[in-house]
């Protein structure tokens, strides 16, 4: 029959050693493994079928005759007699099914399992009793008393008639025959003889690592019985699962038949939940390692990949080939599920078998997997969907939970597990493959409503580490069910999701559900708005997604687990963390934001959504009040936002009944709610209620209202007012007690804004200014000191405040503050205030803040007499600065000039004259006058202009036509001088000190010696000569050189022109010039004498949020106020013929507010009144570095980022507050200090724009300052002056001075 091998010979001679029975057993063995390894599978059928006997003889041989309970070598020779035996029952299972050889087998059997044989040995003897087992099963030869022996096979494992299962089967093996063993189990049950040797725990481990194996067996060996109808070994697989479930989770289970699921019938079960057991006690143990393993049947199946190929993780076959006798019985699936229940309830040191049924549970429960009774029909989704997700909630009804101690982490790790199952499965699985009914939404959240009702209330570690996850998973799901899904849900949902945040007591659930409030809130604005106010939005649905999918690859990775790795050979851990990883951190994502992109979804439904999420934490009692407190406030601001003033004005109600301590944390929100009244009124009761907690908050002196009380309107402002003067002197001097800075900023502010109408408010901020050691805050109080004072014309305040001042830390940054501030006083008395800016000089160091204090001084000696003018004069010379002593000596007590408009006294220059030749030009080093000479039959043909630094005057000269009066003393006098001839000292002597004769420094010419003179129009010179009124004396007229000569008789006008001009002394000091000198002077009359701004004013109207629509506006019709306030901050002029003034780039009839006094031009380039498009505005606006904005725009506040530009360093914006106020914010790019007007001040409109414009003109001055380069215009007039025109004059002869001068007039 061996003819086909290669080597038969090999093969005999093998056999026939084999079957020698003279020959050791060793040797037989050993070529009986070498035939098994030749032949087929057939032929080794064939073989052990031809010699059975000899096979029989041999383990007879190896396992009788042996003692295998302690001696190894026997032992050895015991495993080679069960190995040969395990070849029989292998490869012969049908000989053996049919009752072949049985009471041999079973003989060799009783010696292998007998318990007190080695380990090694019961082993392999429990496995090949399983496949002896099996084998029988099959052809139903499988008697009651072998299944007696198949329950007792593992040592203590516990069996409800209390017998030991060790006793058992050591009766099994000593009785005689299957006769015998019947006898022996008919007499009752068999009770044990011997005391116990071992403790509990080590039975329990003995339990532990018998139970491991057998159940491994159990699956294992049934694929290695070589059966010739393949389908024997699925009847082994149904046999196996039948026994077990029967025989051992019977035992263990003892509730199975009367409390086990019936998923076909519909019944999940009682829930019984009995007292908890201790770790080591064997029903655990058994419980275990059986929940185990009918779990690793369930979760079995073959992963494909998209090309259908297997993955290389396949489940081994034996899995595969129980799970489908698992779930081929209605009852086996039953006890499978009931198993899977159980393991809820198992204890936490069994957290690993626990998190493998999550795993299951899970996949089953999303859909990843369809469970076989499901997709066979026999089950409906519904129903199947409701058992698993109770079997999973069933964890919480756990009694092991309320002990968990050093298990929590493992608690909290499963709880994240089936929390998180169920948030996906409503959040993430929108679309199941097999949609589930409204019925299980319900159910699903009322069981989730139970185990948070019982779980958050209690104050253990568990319940403070899953309130967080719970508070997300039930609400986020009740959300997206209702507005996501659109599932109507029953009202007493919400009322229990309510009833678990109400008796929930640990924090971290308030701060998920105010996460919660902000994604909802979101979507509802989403919906009603259009508006997504996330920006991180995408960022969120990524993490969301990342999250989604690692939670998949867990699940999957875990039913994809191969069960053979999961224990070792010495045993494993029920508590091991080496097959499942415990994540003690809930991966919590924004399920909302993610589920919600669009606004496609029902309005209705989110804001009735919305509307009980909101509600579910209130903000009254609760311990997490401040939590629900700040989640409104922020939902507040993200309604009022986008114009959703009805929700937000809902919500400020529930805010102002919360109880007195916690108000302070509502005043951002109440506040906010009143400052947006102007786009969309609150009701008035609400109005009323917010500004009575105002006023309450006031009245305990609580700091945090103040600011908003400073953001109040003036109508608001005036009713709490009263009240908070009333407390706030006593808050100053508790925030100067307490150093707090932030504190004593805010109350100081409000104090400034209301220090109108509190009598003493002075001395109040006097006395807060002595204490202040905060700059910024000692700015304010000395602005709103300015204010003060020119509001109630207190002159006597001036020198009083400036005291306080000047030994103040800041001193020298207050001084010029206050100074510069206080100008408009000058009206009241400009003596008083001359005298505070003598003070002030004094005391400043600082040359060029020295030199400002000096500026507004000769302003203030140029407009109003001042007896004091010598101090001035004497501290402007000691500093030396011969600008402001040319200024005040040349325009003292001269401007305004009576009769000259202010807008013409400029620098400007004007067209040149015609014939520049006819212009003799005078050096008096202090100034350069030029004389030029018109046409003659003009009005005035002479004109007469002085150039200063200070500036340019222009005279015209002509006769006054009037009777001369008689000689008066002067003319007596000047006779009698003239008599006397001239005398020694008299050179440097002038009519008064200031008039010399300038014939008298003419050269003497030789006597005449009868020859007429040799100079050309000598006759002319000597006539002119002799009628010169300087010289009465008539000369003689002997000489007859002269007889034939006519008469010369000069003009009045040369006559009165050569008196003026010997007068002013302008004879010596004619200069020359060279050809381009007109030129330099034109340059000169170009540069400005005074400071000149530019300041930009913007109207926006309502809705107008963009530079397109602002700048498009060409009138202010809505605002009668705005033209009020744009026709007083200057005169309204039109740039061109007529004025003479700063024109600030505008072009042509441009029309636009002019101001100008001795030391400043301001133009104001109004928006509205500028010609042209937006682009030719802008321009002009967007190069401006004061802009002053007037806006209407109630809906968005004005910002640098409405209409930016690069040169916008201060920004000042007006908006009105009812009819006579306005409120000023004040905004600067740099660090600036200027006033009168400060960051939230209210002015009234009568004084509206008189603070403004000297507002934009210190602030425009302080923006210069901060340059080190800047200086002053006259400064640069000065250099000009010296550098570029005095220099270039060059003194001239004095004929040729005379000639020049007074030639042109003849």
């Amino acid at each position: 029959m061996f003819a086909r091998k290669g080597k038969s010979s090999d093969v005999q001679a093998s056999i026939s050693r084999f079957t020698d029975l003279n020959r050791d057993c060793v040797s037989r063995v050993k070529h009986l493994k070498i035939l098994l390894d030749t032949l087929t599978t057939n032929e080794k059928r064939q073989l052990l079928d031809e010699h059975s006997f000899e096979t029989f003889h041999l383990v007879d041989e190896l396992l009788l005759v042996n003692d295998v309970s302690s001696q190894i070598d026997s032992a050895i020779e015991a495993e080679s007699g069960l190995w040969t035996l395990e070849q029989v029952l292998c490869l012969a299972p049908e000989l053996v099914g049919s009752g072949w050889q049985r009471h041999a087998i079973e003989s060799l059997l009783k010696k292998a399992v007998y318990p007190k044989n080695l380990m090694a040995v019961r082993k392999i003897a429990i496995r090949l009793f399983l496949v002896f087992y099996q084998c029988l099963g099959v052809y139903g030869k499988a008697t009651p008393d072998l299944d007696r022996v198949f329950q007792c096979l593992l040592p203590f494992f516990p069996l409800t008639s209390g017998e030991n299962a060790e006793d058992v089967l050591n009766e099994y093996c000593q009785s005689s025959g299957a006769g015998d063993w019947c006898e022996r189990l008919r007499n009752g049950p068999i009770k044990s003889t011997a005391s116990a040797s071992q403790t509990s725990k080590e039975r329990a481990q003995m339990l532990q690592v018998y139970l491991d194996k057998f159940l491994e067996y159990c699956t294992r060996e049934t694929v290695r019985i070589e059966w010739n109808d393949e389908g024997k070994r699925q009847e082994c697989a149904n046999f196996i699962i039948e026994k077990v479930i029967k025989l051992y989770m019977g035992e263990c289970f003892t509730d199975l038949e009367t409390n086990g699921v019936d998923v076909f019938g519909g019944w999940e079960g009682a829930d019984e939940n009995g007292e908890p057991l201790d770790t080591a006690d064997p029903v655990v143990i058994a419980r275990y390692w059986l929940i185990r393993w009918i779990n690793n049947i369930a979760s079995a199946t073959t992963h494909t990949t998209a090309g259908g190929q297997p993955t290389l993780q396949t489940t081994h076959a034996s899995l595969i080939l129980y799970r489908n006798a698992l779930f081929s019985s209605h009852k086996a699936t039953n006890v499978a599920l009931t198993l899977m229940r159980e393991a809820m309830k198992l204890p936490l040191a069994c957290s690993n078998v626990t998190h493998k049924v999550v795993n299951v549970l899970s996949a089953w429960l999303l859909q990843y997997e369809i469970p076989p009774f499901v997709a066979s029909g026999e089950v409906s989704i519904e129903r199947c969907s409701l058992l698993l997700s109770n079997i999973l909630l069933g964890f919480f009804h756990s009694p092991y939970l309320a002990q968990c101690g050093e298990r929590h982490s493992s608690a909290i790790s499963i709880a994240f597990a089936i929390l998180t199952s169920c948030k996906q499965l409503v959040s993430h699985r929108i679309q199941l493959p097999k949609p589930l009914p409204q019925k299980f939404w319900s159910e699903l959240m009322a069981g989730l409503c139970t185990c948070a009702s019982k779980i958050c209330r209690q104050s253990d570690a568990f319940s403070q580490n899953v309130s967080a996850a719970f508070t997300s998973t039930l609400i986020s799901n009740v959300v997206v069910i209702k507005a996501v899904r659109r599932i109507e849900i029953d009202d007493e949902v919400w009322d229990e999701v309510h009833d678990v945040m109400k008796k929930g007591v640990w924090i971290p659930m308030a701060e998920q559900w105010a996460s919660i409030v902000n994604s909802v809130t979101r979507a509802l604005i989403l919906h009603l708005a259009h508006i997504d106010i996330f920006s991180r939005e995408e960022a969120l649905r990524k993490a969301t997604e990342v999250s989604q999918n690692s939670r998949r690859q867990a699940i999957e990775s875990a039913m994809m687990e191969d069960p053979r790795n999961d224990s070792s050979e010495t045993g494993d851990s029920m508590s091991s963390s080496n097959t499942i990883a415990e994540d003690n951190v809930f991966h919590d994502t924004d399920d909302i934001t993610n589920a919600v992109t669009s606004w496609s979804g029902d309005k209705l439904a989110w804001l009735q959504t919305w509307r009980r999420v909101i509600s579910l934490v209130d903000p009254y009692t609760n311990s997490s009040a401040h939590v629900a407190i700040d989640c409104m406030s922020l939902t507040i601001e993200n309604l009022l936002l986008v114009n959703l003033h009805p929700l937000a004005h809902w919500l400020a109600c529930r805010l102002v009944t919360v109880p007195p301590i916690l108000l302070p944390r509502c005043v951002p929100a109440l506040s906010a709610i009143l400052n947006e009244s102007t786009i969309r009124r609150p009701p008035p009761l609400l109005s009323a209620n917010i500004l009575l907690c105002f006023i309450r908050l006031m009245q305990s002196k609580e700091q945090l209202v103040v600011p908003a009380i400073c953001g109040l309107s003036a109508h608001e402002l005036s009713i709490v007012a009263p009240r908070a003067l009333e407390h706030l002197p006593k808050m100053l001097q508790a925030a100067k007690s307490s150093k707090d800075t932030k504190v004593s900023s805010n109350s100081l502010k409000l104090f400034s804004m209301l220090a109108s109408s509190y009598p003493g408010a002075e001395q109040i901020l006097l006395d807060q200014l002595v204490n202040t050691d905060v700059s910024e805050n000692a700015v304010v109080i000395v602005n709103s000191l300015a204010i003060l004072i020119v509001q109630k014309a207190q002159i006597d305040l001036v020198l009083t405040a400036l005291k306080t001042i000047e030994t103040h830390q800041f001193a020298m940054r207050l001084i010029p503050l206050f100074c510069s501030s206080i100008a408009s006083l000058a009206q009241f008395s400009s003596t008083t205030l001359l005298q505070a800016l003598l003070r002030a000089a004094s005391l400043l160091r600082d040359e060029r803040t020295r030199t400002e204090i000096e500026w507004q001084m000769v302003k203030l000696c140029m407009q109003w007499p001042q007896p004091q003018m010598p101090l001035v004069i004497r501290g402007i010379l000691a500093d030396r600065h011969m600008v402001l002593h040319g200024e005040l000596v040349t325009l003292g007590g001269q401007y305004p000039v009576r009769g000259f408009e202010v807008q013409r006294w400029s620098s400007a220059g004007a067209p040149p004259l015609q014939g520049e030749d006819k212009t003799v030009y005078i050096n008096r080093q202090s100034a350069i006058i030029s004389v030029s000479r018109k046409d003659f039959h003009a009005k005035s043909p002479c004109e007469i202009t002085s150039r200063t630094v200070v500036g340019r005057h222009i005279w015209d000269l002509d006769t006054h036509e009037d009777v001369r009066k008689p000689a008066t003393n002067v003319t007596n006098w000047l006779r009698k001088e003239a008599l006397k001839g001239k005398r020694p000292g008299r050179e440097s002597q002038g009519i008064l000190g200031a008039m010399d004769d300038p014939f008298d420094d003419l050269p003497d010419y030789p006597p005449s010696r009868g020859s007429p003179s040799p100079v050309d129009g000598a006759a002319q010179f000597t006539s002119m000569i002799e009628t010169s009124r300087r010289q009465p004396q008539p000369l003689g007229t002997s000489s007859a050189a002269h007889d034939h000569l006519p008469a010369f008789t000069p003009n009045a006008k040369l006559l009165e022109w050569r008196s003026l001009s010997a007068s002013l002394g302008f004879v010596p000091l004619v200069s020359q010039v060279h050809a381009n000198f007109p030129r330099d002077l034109k340059h000169l009359d170009q540069t400005s004498s005074r400071e000149v701004h530019k300041v930009a004013v913007i109207y926006v109207g309502e809705s107008q949020e963009d530079r397109a629509s602002i700048l498009s506006n060409t009138t202010a019709s809505a605002s009668a106020q705005f033209d009020s306030f744009t026709s007083e901050l200057g005169w309204e002029v039109k740039v061109g013929r007529g004025h003479d003034g700063y024109t600030g780039g505008l072009p042509v009839e441009t029309r636009a507010p002019y101001f100008a006094d001795a030391e400043a031009e301001v133009i104001f380039h109004v928006s509205t009144m500028l010609n042209g498009d937006v682009q030719q505005k802008w321009k002009h606006i967007g190069n401006d570095e004061v802009h002053v904005v007037w806006t209407e725009n109630t809906r968005k506040v004005y910002t640098r980022e409405t209409i930016a530009t690069k040169f916008c360093d201060v920004l000042i914006v007006l908006e009105q507050v009812g009819d006579k106020m306005v409120r000023v914010r004040v905004d600067t790019a740099s660090a600036l200090e200027f006033g009168p007007l400060f960051d939230g001040a209210l002015v009234t409109m009568s004084e509206l724009s008189q603070l403004v414009r000297l507002t934009v003109i210190n602030a425009s001055r302080a923006y210069r300052l901060a340059r080190v380069e800047h200086s002053r215009p006259l400064r640069h007039r000065e250099e000009v002056f010296c550098n570029e025109a005095l220099a270039h004059m060059k003194p001239m002869p004095l004929a040729q001075s005379i000639n020049h001068l007074y030639v042109p007039t003849i």
